[in-house]
């Protein structure tokens, strides 16, 4: 069944007569479709028909504004753009923004976590209380990722909520500063800063996957994971060293001075997808209007399958429906990919709150040596960018099952008694590049599959579940992760987390996409970006006749949408 999708998107982008064509010209519809041979994509009839007219187009760029433009103006337009702003425009600044979103976000978050056990302590409130604050957290981001992910993917731009996001995680900040005092206080700080993460995770890798094609999204992902491991590793001890050395606000300051940093970048960039989103909404809107008027636009019926099949006829195809969520879920690869995401932050989650006790009990450490062998666990994250280059190159399925069987080994060494420290540091660095390089490529894996499925327009959505199933790892991993240890032992809380990651195994050989799939993707990649373009091409085209007109000039060449088939 094909997902479910919205007016007005850019995906599977239909072929849209000319209002000044003739009302009975005939128009092919989506189903209606050809094989190029030399490029080994399947193409709209009405798109082969544009490649060879858009030749003769003089190689015109798309411009936001959609104004004809001379050929002085043309030859101009490249002197026009500053660096500056082609700094702005580029993939690697975007990539930077992202990264730096998350390092921020999570930098915070390890800044202001370790240091409410003690905050709570002073208040005079038990333990529990700081598992409100916890759960405060949880809820915030369970909230704000499904919101985001539709919101986001109904706007043209990504940026705008992106922005909000950020002003959550600033209303947090500030309220954890000014409300020690007050427990209610930190309870609203804290869901905002879930409120912030939620947002921020869901959209930050959603602007990827509308920037990179599939053979280099893998590896863009990792960089950004890069991100995330230093903003853990840094964040905890910073803010323990400035609340001792500067003081108690100290901390918070730094998490200012970061978020404003933050907020100047998503300032800057400039989204390739925005401009092209708004000029073909509206194009779409507008034709469908027109068309209306004229009574030639017809009214779809579900055919078996549940598919938006278009009955046969001279009239314009019905805008196509944004893929939603329950749509997503039911596709087997992206449906293993959020077990996947879900196991291995169930993993980490439940060894963080057990390896100090353990550590501490077994080797009478202090918590600053168990703070650097925290880094153990977190500083082989830093092979994210390579595991990202392979699964691109060769696909997810044989690395992400391999990492995954090495990781249950590394983790269950880690529990067996009587090892060495320095045996049990090695069983922390491998569970650490295991875990980095099994959960990279699903990243790709999700993007992937909204593409083949929905036409790349619900990627906010997929990557809001990607998030909620995280965090619903990250919830349980402690709860289960802190009962086992507390009524058994290391062994057996390790067998646990063995065996809960294990047995996704199966699923990831069974669903997870290989080096053929991987060749797929990236050729549906080169299918949309070419229907992209093609439509564009038609709207440059309608409203450089549309001024011809006005002017009583006719065209100097006839339009896309005019050739008859």
């Amino acid at each position: 069944m094909s997902p479910e999708r919205d007016d007005g998107t850019l995906s599977g982008v239909p072929s849209v007569p000319s209002t000044s064509s003739s009302p009975t010209a005939p128009v092919l519809h989506d189903r209606q479709k050809l094989t190029d041979p030399e490029q080994g994509l399947t193409l709209n009839h009405s798109s082969q028909q544009d490649m060879a007219r858009c030749e003769t187009l003089n190689d015109e760029k798309f411009s936001p504004s959609l104004a004809p433009q001379s050929t002085e103006d043309s030859q101009e337009e490249p002197e026009k753009i500053s660096r500056f702003t082609r700094i702005r425009s580029s993939n690697h600044f975007l990539s930077f923004t992202v990264a730096l979103a998350v390092f921020v976000d999570l930098l915070c978050y390890g800044i202001i976590m370790p240091l409410t056990p003690f905050i709570v302590a002073d208040l005079g409130l038990k333990s529990t209380a700081n598992g409100a604050l916890i759960a405060c957290y949880a809820v915030g981001l369970l909230i704000s990722s499904p919101v985001a992910g539709i919101l986001s993917d109904k706007m043209a731009n990504r940026r705008t909520p992106m922005i909000v996001g950020l002003m959550a995680l600033l209303l947090s900040t500030v309220l954890f500063m000014e409300g020690l005092k007050h427990y209610w206080l930190l309870l609203v700080a804290r869901f905002a800063a879930g409120l912030a993460g939620g947002t921020m995770m869901t959209l930050g890798f959603a602007l990827l996957s509308d920037t990179y094609p599939s053979n280099q999204l893998g590896a863009e992902m990792g960089k950004v994971m890069i991100g995330q491991s230093l903003g853990l590793m840094a964040g905890p001890p910073l803010g323990g060293v400035l609340q001792d050395k500067v003081g108690p606000k100290a901390p918070y300051v730094l998490c200012l001075v970061l978020i404003a940093i933050d907020l100047v970048a998503r300032l800057l960039i400039i989204e390739p997808r925005s401009a092209k989103v708004k000029a073909i909404r509206k194009f779409q809107k507008q034709q469908q209007k027109e068309q209306k008027e004229q009574g030639l636009v017809q009214q779809p019926y579900i055919a078996d399958g549940g598919v938006d099949d278009p009955q046969p006829s001279s009239s314009v195809p019905v805008a196509a429906k944004l893929t939603t969520m329950r749509g997503l879920l039911k596709n087997k690869r992206l449906l293993t990919g959020l077990i996947v995401s879900f196991t291995q932050a169930f993993l980490i989650a439940a060894l963080e709150p057990v390896m100090p006790l353990y550590l501490s009990d077994r080797f009478n450490l202090s918590p600053t040596q168990i703070g650097v062998i925290f880094l153990a666990i977190s500083l082989p994250t830093f092979v994210s960018p390579v595991a990202g280059w392979f699964s691109d190159k060769h696909g997810a399925k044989i690395m992400c099952a391999t990492a995954i069987i090495f990781c249950v080994i590394f983790v269950v060494i880690f529990g067996i008694p009587g090892l060495p420290l320095w045996a049990i540091v090695l069983a922390l660095v491998g569970i650490g590049a295991t875990c980095a390089i099994y959960i990279t490529p699903i990243l790709g894996e999700i993007s992937a599959v909204v593409r083949v499925t929905g036409d790349g327009d619900g990627f906010a959505r997929a990557f809001a579940l990607f998030n909620m199933c995280f965090s619903l790892g990250m919830t349980a991993g402690p709860l289960l992760g802190s009962l086992i240890y507390q009524e058994t032992s290391m062994l057996w809380t390790c067998i646990l987390i063995a065996a809960v990651t294990v047995v996704i195994v199966p699923l990831v050989f069974l669903y997870m996409g290989g080096k053929d799939q991987k060749e797929r993707d990236q050729a549906k990649y080169e299918q949309d970006m070419q229907e992209q373009d093609l439509m564009l091409s038609r709207i440059q085209e309608e409203k450089r006749r549309k001024q011809e007109l006005e002017q009583g000039t006719p065209s100097s060449h006839p339009s896309v949408v005019d050739q008859k088939v």
